[in-house]
């Protein structure tokens, strides 16, 4: 894969069920419950992107890395959306819906997930659904990356593509992945593109209630969004999936390759998880 060539610039302010015309207003946060003593709380597991579904101006689908919802809690997931800024001063627009998990297994085969709600995500200024890739990125692109701050913020950071060899040694035989660095830190609000190794896959288990101050920077499983010359919105082509250092944010990050799932996406994105259900013990039988 050749390096990134160019630099696009893009503003859209209308409201629109358009896929691919906002980045900022596509992320989720999705929420897993986690043990905390003696009760059951919820923890941040990864973040997600908005994607359409069968309906004009909602969806009810949510495109998340297969590792983030390789569990199968009794309760489900939760995931809010339409706010930036969900534990702090934007806390009062930021929405959440419980959601159920559909994964095409064997797991370690399909990387992407899809989380779906019962109600309805509709879409608004603050709620916009984000393309799927159809196509492996081309050699002329530019790309975004979603992070969570250390202060609790869901944004965006450019990142830099980088040879598919850069991240071969983290990819341990997959036959399609992406690799790339992140192009700038904010220095305002410190994060690193990294997580606690000692937590395995999952970036950080912190209770909802929890001290923005303690939550641990950065986080893995995050959406890859792209330009490109043929398609020049938005699309989600990866989440990231490992790191040589998470601790560094120069370190090369592998992603997964939406595009090379894209069947088993397209299946699964405009059906409900009942049918889902119904369609898994179907087969069984």
């Amino acid at each position: 894969m050749k390096l990134l060539v160019f630099t696009l610039f893009y503003f859209f302010t209308a409201v629109s069920s358009e896929c691919g015309e906002e980045a900022i207003e596509s992320l989720a946060l999705v929420y897993k419950p986690v043990q905390q003593d003696s009760k059951r709380v919820l923890g941040i597991a990864c973040q997600g992107a908005i994607v359409p579904g069968r309906h004009q101006n909602y969806t009810d689908t949510v495109l998340v890395s297969s590792y983030c919802i390789v569990e199968d809690p009794q309760e489900g997931y939760v995931v809010s959306v339409g706010s930036p800024d969900p534990h702090g001063d934007l806390q009062s627009s930021a929405q959440q819906f419980r959601a159920q998990r559909i994964l095409n297994f064997p797991f370690e085969l399909h990387p992407v997930g899809i989380l779906k709600t019962p109600q309805p995500i509709m879409y608004s200024d603050s709620v916009k659904p984000m393309c799927i890739a159809e196509a492996p990125l081309p050699d002329e692109h530019v790309c975004i990356l979603g992070v969570v701050t250390k202060g609790g913020l869901m944004t965006l950071r450019h990142v830099q593509m980088l040879y598919e060899s850069d991240c071969e040694e983290l990819a341990q035989g997959l036959s399609s992945y992406l690799c790339a660095k992140v192009k700038e830190i904010d220095a305002e609000v410190g994060e690193t593109f990294g997580l606690d190794p000692s937590l395995d896959i999952y970036p950080f288990v912190a209770p909802l209630e929890f001290d923005i101050s303690g939550v641990q920077s950065g986080s893995l499983e995050t959406p890859l969004f792209c330009l490109t010359n043929e398609h020049p919105t938005w699309s989600v082509y990866g989440f990231a999936m490992n790191a040589y250092d998470v601790t560094d944010p120069e370190s090369p990050i592998l992603f997964s390759d939406v595009s090379s799932d894209l069947k088993a996406i397209k299946q699964h994105s405009d059906v409900t998880y009942q049918e889902w259900v119904q369609s898994m013990l179907a087969k069984r039988s």
